[in-house]
């Protein structure tokens, strides 16, 4: 997507001066999340990389791969991806959220914004519910934080993905190893306001300061295999190939 790319031009533009810190190791079946100080992300990769290890499941959105290394995960962790996988599916299927007005119902903020005049382009719209108690962990595959829509101009919205995200301070849990990836985003952050998009200059407004989202989230898309389903941000040839994205967006 667009922004993981300016995130991580502004990333290398103003974070070059951080020391490497170490990779987050993954949680294996220890699935909830740590309520603790924000975990010591990746702040850029180590010398002479361009993308964190292959193992990561933590990082920064611009600095980890688009697809995971299903071959590094165990037998065990790979059964866990095709459940929540299937879970998620049953879940669509059973909600309907493939239905905008069902997914309203569920408490989904289907609120698009306006279009520009000749804005052709494909977004990824994220519908969010808002925080609600929990009653489990932060990772329900049922019942995702929010829903991903593909809005494309003359085409009706199409359900393609699912978002969780942890509260700040948390680390997000990986049941599925490398499989399973969380990423954060380097944002402009004042208090403890929620941080915002840089601008394209990379300075951040005044009484604001450019750092590293202490939350994280996880995509999972609807493809039909692992390495894509749980892609960091949209996979969109295998969106394409199993036809949830308009064929003129397809190439």
């Amino acid at each position: 997507m667009r922004i993981g790319t300016s995130i991580h031009d502004v990333t290398r533009l103003h974070l070059g001066v951080f020391a490497v810190a170490v990779a987050v190791a993954a949680l294996g079946s220890a699935a909830e999340a740590r309520s603790a100080a924000p975990p010591a992300l990746l702040c850029k990769p180590p010398p002479g990389e361009q993308k964190l290890p292959r193992t990561a499941t933590h990082g920064v959105i611009g600095h980890m791969h688009q697809y995971s290394t299903v071959s590094l995960a165990t037998r065990v962790e790979r059964n866990r991806a095709r459940r929540i996988l299937g879970q998620l599916v049953a879940a669509a299927n059973r909600e309907r959220w493939r239905t905008p007005a069902a997914a309203k119902r569920a408490g989904y903020d289907m609120r698009t914004r306006p279009r520009k005049a000749g804005d052709d382009a494909v977004y990824f719209f994220h519908a969010e519910r808002d925080q609600e108690r929990r009653r489990g962990s932060i990772f329900d595959a049922a019942r995702p934080k929010a829903l991903i829509y593909a809005n494309a101009p003359g085409h009706p919205l199409a359900l393609v993905g699912a978002m969780w995200s942890t509260r700040d301070g948390e680390l997000g849990p990986t049941p599925a190893g490398p499989i399973l990836r969380w990423h954060s985003h380097i944002v402009c952050k004042s208090g403890t306001k929620r941080g915002l998009k840089p601008p394209p200059s990379g300075i951040c407004p005044p009484g604001s300061r450019l750092t590293q989202g202490t939350s994280e989230m996880l995509h999972v898309w609807f493809t039909q295999d692992l390495r894509s389903a749980f892609a960091i941000s949209a996979p969109r040839p295998e969106l394409c190939a199993v036809r949830l994205l308009p064929r003129d967006s397809c190439g």
